[in-house]
C-alpha cells in the first residue's frame, strides 16, 4: 500500500479553478517503504537499482529464493554465489566488480559511488551511507554484450530502522 502525501491547499486550489484545470499540475511523489518485497536480479545487465533508498545505518537483509544464471560450461548453471564451482579470478586487471570474489555471484552497492560488497545467497549488513541500493551479477560489463549471459535470480530483500 502507498501512502500519498497530501497538500490541500494545492489540491484544493487545482479542483475549484475548474476553468484553469488544464493549466494545474499535481505532481506525486511516490517513495514506496514497503519493508518486504521481491525482485529479479537479471544476468545480461548491470547495476540494477532495487527502488529502495536506503538511510545511513539502516539494517538491510537479502536473500536469494531462487534461481540460476550464467550456463557457462553448457549445462552448468550458477547461483548467487557462483556455485557450483566458484572461480575467483584475483587479478585487478580482471573484468569483475569484485575480482577478489567468485564470478557469477550476487554483488550490492549503495549509490552510484558506492564500493560494492558481495552478496552471495544471504546477506545482512547495516547500510554505511545513504541511496539506493543497487544489485549486479559480480560479471564484467564489457563481457555482457559479447557473450549475452541469461538467468536471473529472485531476491526477498528485507529493510528498515
Amino acid at each position: 500500500m502507498f501512502t500519498i502525501p497530501s497538500r490541500p491547499s494545492v489540491l484544493a486550489s487545482c479542483l475549484l479553478a475548474s476553468t484553469a484545470l488544464a493549466a494545474c499540475t499535481l505532481t506525486v511523489s511516490i517513495d514506496s517503504r514497503e519493508p518486504d518485497r521481491t525482485l529479479s536480479v537479471f544476468a545480461d545487465r548491470g547495476w540494477q537499482d532495487t527502488g529502495v533508498s536506503l538511510a545511513q545505518g539502516e539494517e538491510v537483509t537479502l536473500t536469494v529464493t531462487k534461481g540460476r544464471w550464467f550456463e557457462d560450461p553448457p549445462g552448468v548453471w550458477h547461483n548467487a554465489s557462483g556455485g557450483p564451482d566458484p572461480w575467483i579470478c584475483g587479478d585487478p586487471d580482471c573484468h569483475e566488480p569484485l575480482p577478489n570474489d567468485p564470478k557469477y555471484s550476487l554483488i550490492g552497492k549503495i549509490g552510484e559511488q558506492g564500493l560494492p560488497f558481495l552478496v552471495g545467497e544471504f546477506s545482512r549488513f547495516f547500510a554505511d551511507r545513504p541511496g539506493r541500493l543497487l544489485l549486479r551479477p559480480n560479471y564484467g560489463d564489457e563481457d555482457i554484450p559479447i557473450h549475452n549471459p541469461e538467468g536471473s535470480l529472485e531476491v526477498s530483500l528485507m529493510y528498515g530502522q
